[in-house]
């Protein structure tokens, strides 16, 4: 494997490319063979450390690592006693575990639509009192104002799946909710295959929570499960964590680019709002019409752009459709952005956009 001087750790020379991709190097080898080395595969001293170091970027009293970012957001509602009875507002224009995570908590889900020509919800769309807890999802690598929600209900838990190494005025996410979450998931900024973690500001909600991660030796007879991760995750989680700033570096390098070029050919990208600075996970453009034919049309030529989201949250519950949450499924587009897209392969990507345009399917 490359040394980690490159972040093109796995970049590829195949004719396809893929809308991700992870980046791993020596370091990531290294740190897995020493975990099969010490013969300790399960949870051990390799979530400790990579606890900590969560814990240090977070400015958080702790964390608890976990089997997967959805566990990572069902424990921290648990933890916060978010259960039945009680409102968890989260947006419709979203990924479905966030919507997974409060119906197994037994809450109740407050879909809160798009702002006109927005990826997130406004905060004021949301009355003080309304809900007893808000799900701030920092979309795509873009960071939200989390002190707009702080007063929209008495817990704010901010969920940076998709959004680690952003900021808001400096401050990074994660750093102002009751909670935050991340995933590891093999797609995200950080990679382990699969796994996530959890911060609280409260030291009582940490101590649930790892309560609730491991059922055995328990007396007590609390409901738990099995949600760890393993030594074995932990230790690509904690070196990729070491990486993070290198990672969106070269993110932000990538973005840099796409914002020369992308709209000379008919798109509009996905602006940061004053105060934020994206991580880039990923590089959203608004298409003039539906995507459809734009992404038929990037597959067939071997690009791989995708929807942000599969479906929006208010089909998957069956309420009212919430109309500018439909019309950001129907016209957005992510086009493919991670440290290892070489700058061969982005100009693969313009390219294709540029035949779209000239075909007119860009209009």
């Amino acid at each position: 494997m490359p040394k980690d001087s490159s972040v093109s750790d796995c970049s590829s020379t195949s004719e396809i490319v893929p809308h991700s991709r992870p980046t791993l190097g020596e370091r990531e080898r290294a740190a897995v063979l020493s975990v099969l080395e010490a013969g300790h595969p399960g949870a051990g001293p390799q979530v400790a450390a990579l606890e900590e170091r969560a814990a240090a970027h977070f400015a958080a009293p702790g964390a608890v690592a976990t089997g997967s970012g959805s566990q990572a957001l069902l424990l921290a509602l648990l933890g916060l006693k978010l259960t039945a009875g009680k409102r968890v507002a989260i947006p419709a224009f979203t990924c479905s575990a966030v919507l997974h995570a409060v119906e197994w908590a037994g809450a109740e889900p407050v879909l809160l639509d798009c702002a006109p020509g927005e990826i997130s919800p406004d905060p004021e769309s949301l009355a003080p009192g309304e809900v007893d807890a808000v799900v701030l999802v920092h979309p795509w690598g873009y960071a939200l104002d989390a002190d707009h929600w702080i007063d929209r209900a008495p817990i704010l838990i901010e969920d940076c799946a998709g959004s680690i190494g952003a900021e808001w005025n400096d401050r990074p996410v994660g750093t102002t909710g009751a909670a935050a979450i991340m995933s590891f998931y093999a797609t995200k900024m950080l990679c382990s295959g699969e796994g996530g973690l959890l911060t609280a500001s409260d030291v009582g909600v940490l101590d649930r929570v790892r309560d609730l991660r491991d059922y055995d030796g328990k007396e007590t007879p609390a409901r738990r499960f099995n949600f760890k991760l393993s030594d074995l995750q932990a230790a690509l989680a904690r070196v990729q964590f070491d990486r993070l700033e290198e990672f969106v570096t070269a993110r932000r390098a990538i973005a840099a680019r796409y914002d020369e070029q992308v709209p000379e050919l008919g798109l509009r990208p996905v602006e940061p709002a004053p105060g934020c600075r994206p991580g880039w996970y990923r590089y959203l453009c608004w298409c003039p019409g539906t995507a459809d034919e734009l992404l038929a049309f990037a597959e067939s030529s071997g690009v791989h752009c995708r929807r942000p989201v599969p479906v929006t949250l208010d089909r998957l519950t069956g309420c009212a459709p919430l109309p500018e949450a439909g019309n950001a499924w129907r016209r957005l587009i992510s086009l493919p952005l991670y440290p290892g897209l070489s700058g061969e392969e982005q100009e693969r990507v313009i390219a294709t956009l540029a035949e779209a345009r000239t075909q007119g399917i860009i209009t």
